[in-house]
């Protein structure tokens, strides 16, 4: 059936037809029948409601929503991200497709100054640490509390150069609005590199859309600091049990960093990169119960001993259990990291489809980061090698041959 309503989905930018074009293009588009829809990002596309409207869009009749219409609906579905990283990068897409602008960028007060907050995008660890005077364009716009436009930087002495520098990105034009949180001022919001340059419109739709954003950024930035904390807690503990044994210095940090990694590029939610993150930090917390003179033995471990050993997994998934906001993935990645998917592993000798999804993955990082660190009786193995051991186990069946190729694409993406 076909809707009677004039009005376009918030999510659909605009069309084309006949090589008419209504509305405006994006990056992102969709073929529907005849019509080739823009969409802000491919997640929003609803093949249902294009269904109602494709029939209107044949006909030119389907009118798109202005941008100022377009806000207060993307403002909601920004409410749905709970991790910082995931919600930046929907600001980023949401507002360059809204206002047509090659990149967008937020900054945070901090003291004297502002600071980048950034994806994990080619600018990643290149910008954070750069200090942004108040005295620049992004400072000017947030001492003046008011949405400003610099179509021309070529005579701008407030541009600040060195962040280009750094991210190695031309900038040709800014627009930039203050971010509120009630009445606190917290940053600032930019676009950069509109064409056409930025105009009033454009101003109009920005200065919405940080006040909008204002309260769920800084509920947002409030949340990471909590959980960063709390994960900082967690890793002293892990790191308190690594340092028992002298060769295992810093394992467990690494090991939690290549597990998110790992998650990531399997699809893994924020709440699930989240709880993978601290299973991996913890997958060793119960050699607390390892008698020194087993852990630390200098010679060769009696079978007795090794087996002694081998209850750390047990030990550490009774620990994670009883406590309260320990999720069942998070038990499973404990428990669970030295079985193989061939049986082979312990502490239950489980095989492929028993095995949790996060101890497949705690496993392909925890080998990765034993073979790769340097250690007192050895030289840490070369990247090279220690891919080519886990490929050849993972077709003999010991690790999930998904999880070895996505640490194969990490080490070519240079990740890792």
């Amino acid at each position: 059936m076909e809707v009677t309503s004039l009005k376009a989905p918030h999510w659909i930018a605009g069309y084309e037809v006949n090589g008419k074009i209504k509305g405006r293009k994006t990056k992102n588009s969709v073929r529907f029948g005849k019509v080739n829809f823009y969409v802000f990002t491919p997640d929003d596309v609803d093949e249902n409601a294009l269904k109602t409207v494709v029939g209107l869009a044949e006909r030119g009749e389907l009118e798109i929503l202005n941008p100022e219409e377009v806000v207060p609906h993307i403002a909601a579905k920004l409410n749905s991200s709970l991790n910082l990283i995931s919600l930046l990068n929907k600001i980023e897409k949401y507002i360059c497709a809204l206002i047509g602008a090659e990149a967008a960028s937020i900054l945070v007060h901090k003291g004297d100054h502002l600071v980048f907050l950034v994806t994990e995008g080619g600018a990643s660890g290149k910008i954070e640490s750069i200090p942004v005077p108040m005295n620049s364009i992004a400072g000017t716009i947030f001492l003046e509390e008011r949405t400003l436009i610099f179509n021309d930087l070529s005579k701008e002495k407030r541009h600040f150069k060195g962040v280009d520098k750094a991210a190695e990105f031309t900038t040709k034009n800014i627009m930039g609005a203050p971010i509120w949180a009630g009445k606190n001022k917290i940053g600032v919001i930019e676009v950069l590199n509109k064409e056409e340059g930025f105009s009033e419109e454009d101003a109009k739709v920005l200065t919405l859309f940080a006040k909008l954003i204002g309260k769920k950024l800084f509920n947002t930035l409030e949340n990471e600091r909590f959980r960063n904390l709390i994960k900082e807690i967690v890793l002293s503990i892990a790191s308190a049990i690594d340092k028992r044994d002298q060769y295992t210095h810093e394992h467990s940090r690494n090991v939690a960093r290549i597990s998110k990694l790992l998650g990531r590029k399997l699809n893994l939610s924020d709440k699930e990169l989240e709880e993978l993150e601290v299973a991996a930090i913890l997958h060793d917390v119960g050699k607390i119960g390892i008698p020194d003179s087993i852990l630390l033995k200098p010679g060769k471990l009696t079978k007795e001993e090794f087996e002694y050993i081998k209850n750390h997994t047990i030990i550490g998934a009774e620990i994670l259990s009883h406590l309260k906001h320990v999720t069942e993935n998070m038990v499973l990645g404990t428990l669970e990291h030295h079985e193989r998917c061939d049986g082979s592993g312990y502490p239950h000798g489980k095989q492929n489809g028993q095995i949790s999804l996060f101890g497949r993955i705690i496993a392909v990082a925890d080998v990765y980061d034993a073979l790769t660190a340097k250690r007192v009786y050895k030289e840490g193995w070369s990247k090279e090698k220690v891919l080519q051991i886990l490929k050849e186990d993972a077709e003999n069946g010991k690790f999930d041959p998904k999880i070895v190729s996505a640490l194969e694409e990490l080490l070519k993406e240079g990740a890792l």
